[in-house]
């Protein structure tokens, strides 16, 4: 069954399905996140925080109020190890330990945003702020 949303609840990391197995064998543990999602901002988290990885059957349009699906039953606790902002032009190789395969560097992680947000390249150039979460598996 499926479970309609439409942004997620601030306790929520929500991840397309593709990344549904990286979850399940425990190896991500690094998201970026267009922005700035400190504690207090929105959609921001806290460090020690417990967070649910869930995962997205069919994704939503927020903008446009179409609302998205979730798969149900697929939830997984995280512990949020650290919460960073930076540009995208500072980030160096280490940020990308624990990301998942098709984010291994600057120039990916803009397409990565690009698509999941629909947003031109232009909008992730080296002055764009990106949040970079760590967690851990509870």
């Amino acid at each position: 069954m499926l479970v309609p949303c439409t942004s997620g609840p601030r306790d929520e990391i929500w991840l397309r399905k593709v990344y549904a197995g990286l979850v399940e064998d425990r190896r991500l543990t690094t998201i970026f996140r267009p922005g700035k999602r400190l504690s207090g901002d929105p959609k921001g988290f806290s460090v020690g925080e417990t967070l649910r990885i869930r995962i997205i059957e069919n994704p939503g349009v927020d903008w446009a109020g179409v609302l998205g699906q979730l798969v149900e039953g697929f939830s997984v606790p995280v512990e949020v190890r650290s919460v960073t902002v930076r540009p995208i032009g500072r980030l160096v190789p280490e940020d990308f330990a624990g990301s998942t395969p098709d984010v291994c560097d600057r120039e990916s992680l803009r397409y990565h945003l690009g698509l999941v947000y629909n947003l031109p390249l232009s909008a992730f150039a080296d002055d764009a702020l990106v949040t970079r979460t760590t967690f851990r598996y509870r």
